[in-house]
């Protein structure tokens, strides 16, 4: 593994503490004071991370860690909503994001659509 060229920097104001890191993980803790840090040299690839569960008749539920949190570190659960033969994402309120693109690409979405007549675009 690669250690990071530039050192990361603590963010807690007592610490400041500099240093590097060949973590791959969202965020690092500060080796001074376990103080969790945003890891600036975490890199991941949208689609392949999406994961989908509890697949509907009306839409499918979607988790996407490359928006993960503090309080939500495996990323916000998102609903994609299906209906007169479209697809709606609540999350990023339209009808044309990674998340609808992911859902439509889902074997099971695509016979739902089949099923009911509906075409993907």
């Amino acid at each position: 593994m690669k250690i990071a060229k530039k050192p990361i920097t603590c963010h807690n104001p007592d610490c400041l503490h500099k240093w590097n890191t060949a973590s791959r993980k969202r965020y690092v803790s500060c080796p001074d004071c376990l103080y969790k840090v945003k890891n600036p040299y975490f890199k991941i690839a949208d689609k392949n991370l999406l994961d989908h569960f509890n697949i509907g008749e009306n839409g499918v539920k979607i988790q996407d860690p490359s928006l993960a949190t503090k309080y939500s570190p495996h990323g916000p659960i998102i609903d994609v909503y299906f209906r007169d033969g479209k697809s709606f994402c609540d999350y990023c309120e339209s009808s044309d994001c990674k998340h609808v693109k992911y859902a439509l690409s889902l074997p099971l979405v695509q016979r739902i659509f089949q099923k009911r007549g509906w075409k993907i675009k």
